[in-house]
């Protein structure tokens, strides 16, 4: 039993020594927030509030999240996966298809026929507004919220901005209509 007690106590006593010495947050905050608040207030850079100041990337002053640009073939590449099919957005073997009359086949296609163009279904928006996600019809269909907007409001046997889209797939994932969002937030490029 002797021993027993030995074993524990060097045992003890070696995980003790293994652990850091305790520190306060304070501590090992205070010369990083020091620096930062130096840095701050010794920079002569003007500050936008629409950019971070430190890598120059745009800022959504709205979430104050910054802008990451989303080229356009990633947008295309969910289009294609989800809306240019024959029925919908792609066309049929008899030359139908284009769903309201747009085509999302492939990037060129598609961007021409979304960017700073009026929606059908409610002509005062576009259906990507460049650096406006809020104001473009596409993420009211993606998002199925097209129902806030006066222009959709149903009244009896009238559905006039129909569903939400994709129509024949699964709704958009929140990571999915985010790249839709961020690329239409970055300005829409084609890149």
């Amino acid at each position: 039993m002797n021993l027993f007690y030995r074993a524990s106590a060097v045992l003890a006593i070696s995980l003790l020594g293994c652990s850091d010495p305790p520190t306060t947050a304070l501590l090992d905050a205070a010369p990083d927030v020091a620096m930062d608040a130096t840095e701050d207030s010794t920079t002569d850079v003007p500050t936008d509030s629409a950019t971070d100041s430190a890598t120059d990337v745009p800022k959504d002053s709205a979430t104050d999240v910054p802008i990451v640009p989303v080229p356009f073939s990633q947008v295309q590449e969910l289009f294609t996966r989800t809306c240019a099919m024959p029925a919908c957005h792609g066309r049929g073997t008899n030359g139908g298809g284009g769903s309201g009359g747009l085509f999302l086949t492939d990037a060129m296609t598609s961007y021409g026929a979304m960017v700073n163009h009026p929606s059908d279904q409610v002509g005062r928006l576009r259906l990507v507004a460049p650096g406006d996600p809020d104001n473009s019809y596409l993420m009211f269909k993606v998002e199925g919220t097209m129902r806030r907007l006066a222009d959709c409001a149903t009244s009896p046997g009238r559905n006039p901005c129909g569903v939400q889209m994709p129509q024949l797939a699964a709704p958009l994932t929140t990571a999915e209509r985010a790249l839709i969002r961020n690329w239409i937030r970055a300005g829409a490029p084609m890149m």
